[in-house]
């Protein structure tokens, strides 16, 4: 029989072992106050019980290699399955004193025997044999590859941050696994922690008014976005009111949270991170730069935030588990589509069972109300005003949320950001961590549903992928929107611009008048050759296990694709179905934009050939007054005040183009164009915008509108009358 008291780090004396499990898995406040934490990095730091078997690290190629992640050599803190210890230290050392008045022979940390929430569901050989399978399929023969054709582009730059750098250096929280049952349930030690769970889940109770406090500061500065000097002055401003420096505060939110960010080494242009076949680099394949500095340390990190602990925790709150009964509670009308869960690909998932490392599970995806169906988005910014450097968020949205707050702010999950300063060429390897959790996530982690007050198994699937062109086409592995197979939805072919040296392709539809046009003079619209997810994977793996690097390269340059991607290890992730094109960046950012520079002749250095498109640049200098003008008459309701279309183009985000493309170029172009066929011309696309934004869109008209895109495009083709094989929208 256990003791009924073992030793609590954090409170350093003997506790129950409730109490101990309370304050280790940082469900109860620790009887010490939070001020501790600037003085002892760790104070809070929870440090697990268990003696587990070998753990898959983040970083090895290995599923059976028992090692810890990424962290260089000099990091003092590593992890074993949640355990944070000292490297190559004993409990003793780090924690002197500690257990000195217990029996000789008892452990300081004793063995616990019950299963964490928040462990998986799965063995650790079903896991371990999936992360190695991923690993080895996606990364082999990959160096002799390179990384995806992307072009840099243009992206709305942000102020300067006013951050201190400060990075919080700790692994994430996952414990043992255990065996699960046939039929993915839960495994039968955890059927008896159903009561301990449900006092545990009471965290509320064993806060103190100091935390909550605490609490509240952490708030105003993440929530009105302080800068560290600011909240640094709020003690002095407000001596009376609890607040504590701003180190203090981010350590005992980060105890009280259990929410531990995972830092992995990274290239120091960003190339890629260190993990799979690049976890003993000691510099980076693609730049050659070393890894670490002088003293050992290494020179850039990728600070990975985990998504489990998020949402495990998603369930300890009444009001979060109504909100995420969305999906559950969803009506499909088979007449109408107004959600992602109208979509073909959501409604076969759910009729389709769950397969890891090529095995069937005995369960379908989306069997459990409280499945999660997830969202990835990423995308280049620039975060200064030079903009020479980009840096790349990972963001996660939770479908299962209603549509009205899915994409607000406080509901996005960043799970990190590759830090720039140049686009990643291996994004997978920033990837890998996520695709970690989500083959967790396909197995189930154990949950506690504190409106039910049971333990559950917890699933959560990606089902959607998007971003612009060039991001897309890096998380796929394909060639992007400038290669001779550029689409990632279909076969249609590119076109050089004869006679010049220029690697852009471009591809019309009529094609006829080209030199190279080849066996296809035109393509129909409405009756493309549409890529397969079956076709799509032969494709990946005939290029990346090529015989040679120059058959490779071939193959890739026909196919559009580079090989293998890590997603395509999920089976929730359908290729390519699950990256639709972003509407946003493919209508606002692209085809609006082009539009404008088309009508003011700066659209590639092209004049308008035959055509009579080109505004006169008085008028479009009265447009774009006109354009500012209106914002005094338009509701804030609307968005931000309209800026001068004509005079300052860069203060002109999606937002800005797509009001005025829906609402006021419709009045300020009429009258304007020498002929009107480009006037009803833009009025029909603006038709078009109009249905693909409403929040409820009948089946019956989704063909009347593929119809009237076709037509729309090959309009374009022939109104615009400029050489065919020159028309594009480039991403």
């Amino acid at each position: 029989m256990p003791p009924t008291k073992v030793w609590c780090t954090l409170c350093k004396k003997m506790e129950p072992r409730k109490t101990e499990f309370r304050h280790r898995n940082g469900l109860a406040a620790p009887r010490v106050r939070a001020v501790q934490a600037s003085h002892n990095p760790f104070s809070f730091i929870p440090t697990s019980t268990h003696q587990p078997e070998p753990a898959i690290a983040h970083s090895l190629p290995s599923a059976s290699a028992n090692a810890t992640d990424n962290h260089s050599s000099y990091e003092p803190i590593i992890t074993t399955h949640g355990s944070v210890q000292m490297d190559s230290a004993t409990d003793a050392d780090i924690y002197p004193g500690v257990g000195d008045d217990l029996p000789e022979g008892e452990d300081v940390f004793p063995d616990d025997d019950n299963n964490n929430v928040g462990e998986s569901n799965a063995d650790g050989e079903a896991y371990g044999a999936a992360a190695e399978e991923a690993q080895r399929r996606t990364w082999a023969n990959r160096t002799r590859l390179g990384t995806a054709t992307v072009d840099e582009y243009e992206s709305d730059s942000d102020n300067e941050d006013d951050g201190d750098g400060d990075e919080t250096l700790l692994d994430a929280d996952f414990d043992e696994d255990d065996t699960d049952d046939e039929d993915g349930g839960l495994p039968t030690s955890d059927m008896t922690n159903e009561e301990f769970e449900r006092e545990l889940a009471q965290i509320a109770d064993e806060m103190t008014d100091e935390d909550f406090s605490l609490l509240r500061s952490f708030a105003l500065k993440t929530d009105e976005h302080l800068t560290n000097k600011t909240f640094e002055k709020l003690r002095f401003a407000f001596p009376n009111a609890g607040v504590d420096t701003w180190k203090t505060t981010k350590a005992r939110v980060e105890f009280l949270s259990a929410l531990r960010p995972v830092p992995y080494d990274c290239c120091t242009n960003s190339c890629c991170c260190y993990v799979g076949p690049h976890v003993d680099a000691t510099s980076c394949p693609f730049c050659k730069e070393p890894r670490l500095d002088a003293q050992g340390k290494p020179r850039k990190r990728f600070i990975y935030i985990p998504i489990i602990r998020r949402l495990i925790e998603y369930f300890k709150n009444p009001g979060m588990i109504e909100k995420l009964s969305y999906r559950a509670q969803f009506s499909e009308d088979p007449g109408v589509v107004k959600d992602v869960f109208d979509g073909s690909h959501y409604r076969s998932l759910k009729n389709s069972n769950v397969t890891v490392n090529g095995r069937p599970c005995s369960y379908k995806h989306f069997s459990d109300d409280r499945d999660i169906a997830l969202g990835l988005s990423t995308d280049g910014f620039a975060p200064f005003r030079k903009r020479k450097h980009t840096a790349w968020p990972l963001l996660v949205f939770d479908y299962n949320l209603p549509p009205e707050i899915r994409f607000h702010l406080q509901y996005i999950m960043c799970i990190g950001i590759i830090p720039g300063p140049k686009k990643p060429k291996d994004f997978d390897s920033f990837l890998w961590p996520f695709v970690e959790e989500l083959l967790k996530l396909s197995l189930g982690v154990t949950a506690f549903d504190v409106a039910s007050a049971t333990l559950f198994v917890l699933h959560a699937f990606l089902i959607l992928v998007f971003g612009d062109m060039p991001a897309v086409a890096m998380v796929m592995r394909m060639k992007g929107h400038n290669g001779i197979s550029p689409c990632r939805s279909c076969h249609i072919k590119g076109l050089r611009v004869p006679n010049m040296r220029g690697t852009t392709h471009y591809v019309p539809l009529d094609r006829s008048r080209h030199p190279n046009r080849g066996n296809i003079p035109k393509y129909d619209p409405l009756h493309l050759p549409h890529r397969t997810h079956a076709e799509f994977m032969a494709q990946a793996h005939e290029v990346q296990f090529a015989a040679t690097t120059a058959e490779s390269e071939k193959l890739a340059t026909a196919y559009g694709v580079k090989g293998i991607p890590l997603l395509s290890c999920l089976s929730s992730i359908s290729f390519p179905q699950s990256f639709p094109c972003d509407f946003m960046h493919l209508i606002y950012e692209n085809l609006v934009k082009n539009l404008v520079l088309l009508w003011t002749g700066n659209f590639k250095d092209l004049d308008e050939g035959a055509g009579k498109y080109q505004l006169n640049p008085t008028a479009w200098e009265a447009i774009g007054a006109a354009t500012a003008a209106s914002g005094s008459t338009i509701p804030s309701a609307f968005g931000a005040r309209p800026p001068n279309v004509a005079e300052d183009k860069t203060a002109c985000t999606a937002e800005t183009w797509s009001f005025w493309a829906l609402y006021l170029g419709p009045v300020l172009l009429h009258n304007r164009f020498r002929r009107p066929i480009y006037y009803n011309h833009f009025i029909d696309i603006v038709k078009i915008l109009r249905s693909c934004i409403e929040f409820e869109l009948p089946r019956e008209k989704i063909p009347e509108l593929r119809t009237g895109i076709a037509k729309w495009v090959e309009e374009y083709e022939r109104s615009v009358n400029i050489v065919p094989y020159m028309l594009v929208f480039s991403s």
